[in-house]
């Protein structure tokens, strides 16, 4: 079929006659239409379809659906009734053409009226309607701020074997998980501000999960004990801050590559760590240390950041972790984590790091000394690389005495930094004293293998 379309220009061009130009839109091939598509707004794809009969089966056909409401469509009660029915009607005329994407934005309480509009049982049979078209991306944003369970989910997608990724951000309302045999194709699963009900389902469903690859745990509350069991787990995301009854976090899975922990809470009595990735290669790790933490043998791993906020006498506890990843080829610490290391005596042998990477606000004389401890002995370091937060950086009157400069440099002799015969690259991007300059100054003039140095 030609789809070439015959249009008036513009009416200035009808003064002088009609012309007729090509609709190369049009011609396009469905795959390369929608991928053009994907650069507007869902709103304005609406508009492209009204421009002609080819462009309205391109725009029922787009895989990718948004149902994302403007602030004025949220609050006034017709302008959002409007938005419904229509997104009613566009799902019934897409008929059933394949949903690769589905993301929905809704919030119950803008207006009064959502519960007389039905609105939840709406978005449930358009996520049932995506179940049946095969959807395989389904992101739903909620915000109800009314704590009641919400059982659409189970009931609308139990059975959707096409659905790899499951996205839910519920703002703290309640999720009740329905079974262990839920959606056993998933391969990957973001939570989001939501507290689980029916947690020991939640347990025992990840385990029959053959396929799930990436999990995320952000701000979920509620709970006591989260164990993770996968076999075919690689990547795992925990965040969780504040007053919560959570006391025991487990990790275990011989394909885990990537673990982010940031765990903040208000008391570490009972709290426990427990680590099982033989094969993991990146960990960053935030937070307070707990009671016990065992990360196990982590012989594959090669980058570690390291963001903790350890107390005066856990400096044991920071030791045994640096002991846990002193194998990793990159290795980044924050000023508080090197400081409570350095109170320990013996430093944890580091040898075999490549990179190292601190986050601190200056070399005052309180960390210059412990900076030049840890470094000692680092025969394999190639780069090191000392930056700041712009937070951290105070400005301080010319005048004013510097309380960070008087440490002497020849505490880098006695720690024989010279054995660093591989460095390479020093980068230091700190600017609140000169001790600073003295270690860029000693590097400088003793190591034979530097080919850059940025201050």
């Amino acid at each position: 079929m030609d789809h070439r379309r015959k249009m008036l220009a513009t009416a200035s061009s009808q003064a002088q006659g009609p012309e007729f130009i090509v609709d190369r839109f049009s011609d396009l091939p469905v795959e390369v239409a929608h991928h053009i598509l994907s650069f507007l707004p869902f709103k304005d794809i609406g508009q492209v379809g009204c421009v002609s009969k080819r462009c309205l089966e391109l725009y029922l056909s787009y895989p990718s659906l948004i149902f994302n409401p403007s602030h004025q469509q949220r609050n006034n009660m017709w302008r959002r009734l409007e938005a419904f029915n229509y997104f009613d009607k566009f799902l019934a005329n897409r008929d059933s053409n394949k949903i690769e994407c589905f993301r929905i934005s809704w919030d119950y309480h803008s207006v009064k009226f959502a519960r007389a509009f039905n609105e939840l049982l709406r978005i449930s049979t358009w996520i049932r309607h995506a179940a049946r078209c095969n959807v395989q991306v389904l992101d739903l944003d909620f915000d109800m701020q009314c704590r009641v369970p919400l059982e659409l989910l189970p009931s609308s997608i139990s059975a959707c074997k096409s659905l790899r990724t499951l996205v839910i951000d519920f703002k703290w309302n309640i999720l009740k998980w329905p079974s262990s045999n839920f959606l056993t194709n998933l391969q990957c699963l973001k939570l989001n501000r939501v507290q689980i009900e029916g947690l020991e389902l939640f347990d025992k469903w990840i385990p029959c999960c053959k396929f799930l690859k990436e999990l995320q745990l952000v701000y979920v509350s509620g709970i006591k004990r989260v164990t993770v069991i996968s076999s075919s787990l690689e990547s795992f995301s925990f965040v969780l801050y504040d007053r919560n009854p959570l006391c025991y976090l487990g990790i275990s899975g011989e394909k885990l590559e990537d673990i982010h922990i940031q765990w903040q809470c208000a008391s570490l009595s009972g709290k426990s760590l427990n680590i099982f990735a033989p094969n993991l290669k990146y960990l960053k790790w935030g937070g307070n240390l707990m009671d016990h933490q065992n990360l196990g043998n982590l012989t594959c791993l090669e980058k570690a950041e390291i963001y903790l906020d350890p107390k005066v006498d856990e400096s044991d506890k920071v030791f045994e972790v640096l002991c846990s990843i002193g194998r990793s080829k990159v290795l980044i610490l924050n000023e508080e984590t090197m400081k409570a290391l350095c109170r320990k005596i013996p430093m944890p042998t580091l040898d075999g790091i490549s990179y190292l990477g601190s986050r601190t606000s200056s070399l005052s004389d309180e960390l210059f000394p412990k900076m030049v401890s840890l470094l000692n002995g680092m025969t394999t370091l190639r780069k090191l690389c000392i930056t700041s937060n712009p937070s951290f950086i105070r400005w301080r009157p010319l005048d004013a005495p510097d309380n960070s400069s008087r440490y002497n440099t020849s505490c880098c002799g006695s720690h024989n930094l010279a054995c660093m015969h591989e460095l390479q690259e020093v980068i230091i991007e700190l600017s609140n004293g000169t001790n600073e300059w003295k270690l860029s100054k000693y590097i400088l003039e003793h190591i034979q293998s530097l080919k850059k140095m940025k201050k």
